[in-house]
């Protein structure tokens, strides 16, 4: 495409686009389908769901559990539901607080990081349950998940992981997920992570290993952070550093403080140097000042960890049933020598709120329990959405899957792409004999005569040698003529509707008439033929010492007329190529959205590329033969010459000749009259059209003058071209009636035609084994999908069940 043109195309497109934007801009809104209406009803089931479930923890919980599995275990996806990612500096009793949301010693405490992988807990309360159970599974763990365990078999495994992960020096974002059920815990999600090492120089630095489990746990959704601080000094808390280092901002720029869950530990550490009010809401200021709010607990700890898993249990064991005591027997000395401490120095505040009402392990736990069922209450419906979502989207996996199993016999295969070719070419056989329905589904696909321009212009046939009676560069020429055409001022006939957007033989009238308005324009100069005229006419030509203006007059017409017609027939042919084209392609949007259709472009992807390719490479071998059909049919046309062509006039000359001229079609058209005014049978027929023989063989015709000068001269040249002119004019006339017939037949019905048998030749002489699915593991893709689609229903199931007892 020249710059020029291709510039101009594009000024105009941009005004197209912004006056599509504009109308785009001034639509309504959208019509409430039946499905968004069964959407809105589904959602109104599960809110209320939601709220019934809200007002039964139990049960709530043991759902969460169910759902969180059913994510982690089907899906490979995160827990939908809020999780607490407990978050700490070595040895700052992470493991501790987790074991007293339990009641019960699970991971291993010892000096240094014990922790080396994320243990993800869920703690569901089971009333009537006397005997605590575990469920243990992780990837890293060998075998099948576990299931039925003891606390303390559950502590053995989960020891023996985390020694194995120390003995090679290394840490895991792998988490091991535990599922705890007691009837003495608090419902509860929660991540116990690695601690992080306080001095970089002791030890291997872990720091950003730790750094990483800690994003990858917190990018999963619904989590919160329940960052354990150290009872000392807010500037030597090295664990707020690492968290503004770490989290930045952990939801939608806020900062991570105003979210997490503060525990500050040990805190029988601080107990003395905080004995007065003053002194401890001193401690806490600088805590207030930037946002945290720690609560405060006090644990018991073990003199010596260097025992065996066994004996470690046990002493764990017993120092967790003593905590709570321990700890209300800590913070009430501290709390009766802040009284004392006021009575002997009235001066001494009381201690802040933010303090008071943070008091105790059981404070912090009740908190998180309520985000916890709050966010879970509020993010049900949600989940019960995508899970249904999700059990559609597997059902719909399976269905292509079961497919691509009867895809693995080419027979079925060719069948099926037999079947899509049959109607994508009855589709655009619709379009062609005119399709008011699928211009109104398909507006975006309907063209002006712009769209079908840039389309041809751009495509890789623009290039490409279509016969030899013209060149790509004589084609070139033609598509510069419609560009000026279009550009001046009067623009292109009226009849050629070029603002006009259509789709199918629309399209290719609108092709027709557009070669018809420029083949007016491309009319030859034949005035610039004149200083070749006596060239043309030679001398003594067999034999006869005579000028011969015949010969002269042809080449005039020969020459101009191949350059006149051929490019533009070319053009014409590409032009509607590129039409049957798109039309292809919008016959398979168009059907694209039924399920059989739908069901093999997703089997086989490559299917629609191929099928295009094909259909191309059908089209450009008929534009071939087509090209090759109409260019012979024009040729005799323009190899000689015939006084008697239709509508031909010589011009009128001052001459000394009489020529007796017999205006043959006046002729036949009296005798036609009169013989219809009787009764027409077979021997008027016959007899009218012997006379009308007669008369064409024996009608004398005036063409060029037969007295010549012996050299030919400047009036007889300007004679010459006058006729020669005449002539073109006529010729071109009775050639359009002559190009219309064989477009129609050589291109348009052998289109139609051709659509009729593409589907049966292309799957008939295509090998489709190489469509073929080549993937053999179907079959485990599809039990995956099975196993999936049962945990999905069992949840679904469930739901109903609850609902019913509700």
């Amino acid at each position: 495409m020249s710059i020029d043109r291709r510039t101009k195309r594009l000024e105009r497109r941009q005004k197209k686009a912004e006056a599509k934007a504009l109308a785009t801009d001034n639509d309504g809104g959208q019509i409430e389908t039946n499905g968004s209406r069964g959407s809105s009803k589904a959602s109104a089931l599960d809110e209320k769901f939601a709220k019934l479930l809200s007002q039964n923890e139990d049960d709530l919980l043991d759902f969460v559990a169910d759902i969180n599995k059913l994510y982690q275990d089907k899906l490979n996806k995160p827990a939908p539901f809020v999780t607490f990612v407990i978050c700490g500096m070595q040895s700052a009793g992470k493991s501790t607080v987790m074991e007293r949301f339990l009641n019960a010693p699970v991971n291993i405490v010892q000096e240094g990081t014990g922790t080396r992988c994320p243990l993800d807990t869920t703690c569901i309360h089971v009333s009537n349950l006397s005997v605590p159970t575990c469920e243990l599974s992780g990837k890293e763990l060998d075998g099948t998940p576990l299931t039925g365990l003891t606390i303390e078999q559950a502590f053995v495994a989960i020891t023996q992981h985390n020694k194995v992960l120390a003995s090679k020096d290394t840490f895991s974002s792998e988490p091991l997920k535990l599922v705890y059920r007691a009837n003495n815990v608090q419902n509860l999600c929660f991540v116990d992570t690695p601690g992080i090492i306080a001095n970089k120089g002791i030890g291997q630095d872990n720091r950003e290993a730790i750094k990483q489990i800690l994003r990858d746990t917190m990018k999963k959704p619904r989590s919160k952070l329940c960052v354990l601080v150290e009872p000392k000094e807010f500037s030597t808390n090295a664990i707020i550093d690492f968290c503004d280092e770490t989290f930045k901002s952990t939801n939608k720029g806020r900062d991570w403080k105003a979210d997490a869950i503060v525990i500050m530990t040990k805190y029988d550490k601080n107990l003395h140097d905080s004995r007065t009010t003053s002194k401890a809401n001193k401690f806490f200021a600088e805590f207030f000042d930037v946002g945290i709010f720690p609560y405060l607990a006090i644990t018991p700890t073990l003199d010596r960890e260097d025992l065996q898993p066994d004996q470690l249990f046990l002493k764990r064991k017993e120092l967790l049933e003593n905590a709570t005591a321990y700890e209300e027997e800590k913070f009430e000395g501290w709390i009766a020598a802040h009284a004392k401490s006021r009575q002997e120095d009235p001066d001494n505040p009381p201690l802040r709120p933010e303090v008071s009402s943070r008091i105790g392990f059981s404070v912090a736990k009740n908190k998180m329990r309520e985000v916890m069922l709050l966010d879970t209450a509020a993010r049900l419906p949600e989940v019960l959405k995508s899970i249904r979502e999700e059990l559609s989207k597997c059902r719909n996996e399976k269905e292509i899957l079961e497919g691509k199993r009867k895809f693995r016999n080419p027979d079925y295969l060719k069948r099926k792409v037999g079947d899509l070719l049959q109607l994508a070419c009855k589709r655009v056989g619709d379009y062609l004999d005119g399709d008011l329905e699928a211009a109104v589904k398909l507006p975006e696909f309907l063209m002006d005569l712009d769209d079908e321009l840039d389309r041809e212009d751009e495509s890789e046939w623009a290039d490409r040698t279509l016969g030899s009676a013209a060149t790509v560069e004589d084609e070139e020429k033609w598509r510069d003529l419609i560009q000026a055409l279009i550009e001046r001022e009067e623009g292109l006939p009226d009849y050629v509707y070029a603002e006009k957007k259509y789709i199918g033989g629309k399209q290719f009238q609108r092709a027709k008439e557009l070669m018809k308005a420029t083949m007016l324009e491309s009319f030859p100069n034949v005035e610039a033929m004149r200083d070749y005229v006596a060239s043309g006419a030679g001398y003594l030509q067999g034999g006869l010492l005579r000028e011969n203006w015949e010969r002269a007059t042809l080449s005039i017409v020969k020459t101009t007329s191949k350059t006149a017609m051929h490019p533009g027939i070319n053009f014409f042919i590409k032009h509607a190529g590129t039409i049957f084209r798109n039309l292809f392609q919008v016959a398979l949007k168009d059907i694209s959205e039924l399920p059989e259709t739908k069901h093999l472009f997703d089997i086989c992807p490559g299917i629609e590329s191929i099928v295009t390719n094909k259909f191309d490479d059908m089209v450009w071998e008929l534009s071939k033969q087509a090209a090759g059909a109409i260019h012979l049919s024009i040729e005799p046309f323009y190899s000689s010459l015939d006084p008697n062509l239709p509508n031909f006039r010589p011009p009128e000359r001052d001459t000394d000749e009489e020529d007796e001229e017999v205006d043959l079609k006046e002729s036949i058209l009296s005798k036609l009259k009169s013989f219809c005014r009787k009764k027409l049978d077979d021997v008027m027929t016959k007899q009218l059209l012997r006379e009308r023989g007669r008369e064409r063989a024996s009608e004398k015709r005036r063409f060029l003058a037969e007295k010549r000068a012996s050299m030919i001269n400047e009036e007889e040249t300007d004679e010459i071209i006058k006729s020669a002119f005449e002539y073109l004019l006529s010729l071109h006339e009775f050639i359009e009636t002559i190009l219309s017939f064989q477009t129609n037949h050589c291109l348009y019905n052998a289109f139609k035609e051709k659509l009729e048998s593409f589907s049966r030749v292309v799957s008939d002489s295509s090998d489709w084994t190489e469509m073929l699915p080549s993937d053999n593991s179907l079959d485990t893709m599809i039990d995956e999908l099975d196993d999936k689609i049962d945990g999905l229903k069992g949840s679904l199931d469930s739901v109903n069940k609850m609902q019913m007892k509700f």
